[in-house]
């Protein structure tokens, strides 16, 4: 906890820190994203000052490498920031503190995008099987008319979602 170290006055605190890193850690990790773009994300959160890769890597313990892509995950997510910090060539990051934004400018944002792919893969995926069918000598077949209502199951369940995501209440709320 060197970085924070120098801004926290007890053991107490110190521990408290670092507890709370851990935490950030499982955390991700529990939602499948690895646990150090928890550890990440949370040791920026607590910094009172930017750091560079350098000393979040010395922090937590973990590769250059490792820090570097999920400092990348983390900005794309808007959950991190590159800031620029007066006679130092290193990149320096800060975590963003205002959750909501967070959500709304990164996390929302991929989900909404990722839903856009989901749609087009969908539509591709129901133009092979219209293709099917008509080529079908058996269109009746017990399989067709499995994977035809399983598609029409997973598009309805893409646009219930992807209403949900694009409702104007969830912004206004966020």
């Amino acid at each position: 906890m060197k970085a924070l170290a120098e801004h926290v006055e007890s053991p107490e605190l110190s521990a408290a820190c670092l507890r709370f890193i851990e935490s950030g850690g499982h955390t991700t990790q529990s939602f499948g994203l690895g646990q150090v773009i928890g550890q990440v994300f949370a040791l920026l959160y607590l910094s009172p000052r930017p750091l560079c890769l350098d000393e979040i890597t010395e922090e937590l313990g973990v590769s250059k490498a490792s820090v570097s892509t999920t400092v990348r995950q983390l900005e794309n997510w808007s959950a991190v920031k590159h800031v620029w910090v007066k006679s130092d060539r290193r990149d320096f990051y800060e975590a963003e503190t205002d959750f909501k934004a967070m959500l709304r400018q990164g996390v929302l944002a991929t989900l909404r995008k990722k839903m856009d792919t989901a749609a087009v893969r969908l539509e591709n995926v129901e133009t092979t099987l219209a293709d099917a069918l008509k080529n079908s000598p058996q269109p009746e077949r017990e399989e067709t008319r499995v994977v035809t209502e399983r598609l029409q199951r997973a598009r309805q369940f893409h646009a219930k979602i992807n209403g949900l995501l694009n409702n104007p209440l969830l912004d206004h709320l966020l």
